[in-house]
């Protein structure tokens, strides 16, 4: 008799090996790995279902069950701890080393200028509290832009984007001109442009394709762009660089290279459809001329205002306002929001507290091998809060191994997308 097994061909690349990382707001700017784990990481959809119950059956009938919870989670065991990990651990938690503005304005004038920018230290993501002030003195409090699905898609979607594994779809200006995946980006890797001969002024390109690399804009509507560029050591001619999408304007946001990484983010409307996004220089790019670009990112955005976090030229920060929305003369921006101290104490203490919006990570994902892929599987919760409760366990010849249960929350604007998902690779 031979042996009966469901092991086929396929079965090495199907299988699920070691225990994975473990990172906080996983493909963002501020993505971070949470740290070493030890006893492995579980993710679980958290879904609970109830068939509705009727007369006359004496078991579950077809098309009577429905989900009535949802409350994904990700455990991680976490064996490294620091002060970041003990407040994303302690869901409401405080530390003493921020600092906290409470009044910081500009006057806004004729309406033509959208960006404002946050001069103190690192601000805290999500801290911010925006209201716009008119002549009388009145504050209206801002609603920040929800989170929209990025205009990023297709089969290159990870290299277009972030350059896991090569430059995607992006073009170079010139023939003359080289384009590769580099080390040293904002995670992992990044694109390297470096011009020949003949450079032109639109150095790189990443082309729309009719809706197959980048979704197709809708005129009218507000969009966001977000690109990261640095030239690290090496020189780069142009002292500012534009980043245009061809259904909008060119940004009147100038990056200057530096030898650090800079973030632009720029709000536009669109007037046409097309989404090809350029990199434009003041001139064209000498011979020689080397440009590092990564973290790439389009999405369609509402809300009174947009955030950037990171600092482009002097400010810490920026809060950016759709075109058009602050056309009152004498009208004010007031911002208050907290930031890390310049020179804290000797040690930082941790309290507890109410739990605010700021406490709610944009999301926390498991990154783990697949057995004969190349690409990881990715387990995502959104809006995730460690609300389970934090125990430190410390015992004599041992290790602090503390279990900390991040739970995913649905977005208030979109009670219809459960909030957890599971990116398998195809390769």
């Amino acid at each position: 008799m031979g042996v009966r097994s469901g092991v086929t061909s396929d079965t090495p690349g199907r299988i699920v090996i070691d225990a994975g990382a473990v990172y906080l707001d996983y493909g963002l700017t501020t993505q971070r790995l949470l740290g070493a784990t030890r006893g492995g990481n579980e993710f679980t959809p958290g879904r609970v279902s109830r068939m509705m119950e009727v007369d006359g059956p004496k078991g579950g009938v077809k098309g009577l069950k429905r989900i009535i919870e949802v409350n994904p989670q990700i455990t991680a065991n976490l064996i490294e701890l620091s002060v970041a990990n003990l407040i994303a651990a302690i869901a409401g938690a405080n530390q003493s080393d921020l600092g906290y503005i409470v009044s910081e304005w500009v006057e806004v004038g004729d309406g033509s200028t959208i960006g404002f920018p946050l001069n103190q230290n690192d601000v805290v993501e999500n801290s911010e509290r925006v209201y716009k002030s008119n002549a009388g003195g009145v504050l209206t409090l801002q609603t920040r832009s929800k989170k929209y699905a990025t205009r990023f898609v297709g089969t290159n979607l990870a290299d277009n984007k972030e350059f896991e594994g090569g430059i995607g779809d992006w073009a170079k200006g010139h023939s003359g001109d080289t384009l590769a995946i580099a080390t040293g980006g904002q995670i992992g890797n990044c694109a390297k442009f470096t011009a020949g001969a003949s450079a032109v002024t639109s150095f790189v390109t990443l082309p729309g394709g009719d809706g197959s690399v980048l979704t197709n804009l809708v005129v009218g509507q507000h969009y966001r762009l977000q690109v990261g560029i640095t030239k690290k050591s090496d020189t780069f001619t142009p002292t500012h660089v534009n980043i245009k999408c061809t259904g909008g304007p060119v940004s009147t946001l100038d990056i200057v290279p530096t030898s650090a990484w800079k973030i632009i983010v720029w709000e536009f409307i669109a007037t046409g459809t097309d989404a090809t996004i350029e990199l434009v220089g003041q001139a064209a790019p000498s011979v020689s001329d080397v440009l590092y670009f990564d973290h790439c990112e389009l999405e369609r955005v509402d809300g009174g205002y947009v955030m950037n976090y990171h600092d482009n030229d002097s400010a810490k920060a920026e809060v950016i306002f759709p075109e058009g929305a602050l056309a009152q003369a004498n009208e004010q921006i007031v911002v208050s929001y907290t930031y890390e101290l310049a020179s804290p104490g000797n040690d930082t203490s941790i309290t507890g507290g109410d739990i605010a919006d700021a406490d709610y990570i944009t999301n926390v994902a498991i990154v783990g091998n697949v057995s004969g892929k190349t690409y990881p599987v990715i387990c995502i919760i959104d809006n995730a809060l460690a609300d389970a409760g934090f125990s430190l366990a410390l015992a004599p010849r041992d290790e602090a191994v503390p279990a900390v249960i991040f739970t995913g929350h649905y977005d208030p604007s979109d009670l219809d997308t459960e909030p957890w998902r599971v990116r398998w690779p195809n390769s």
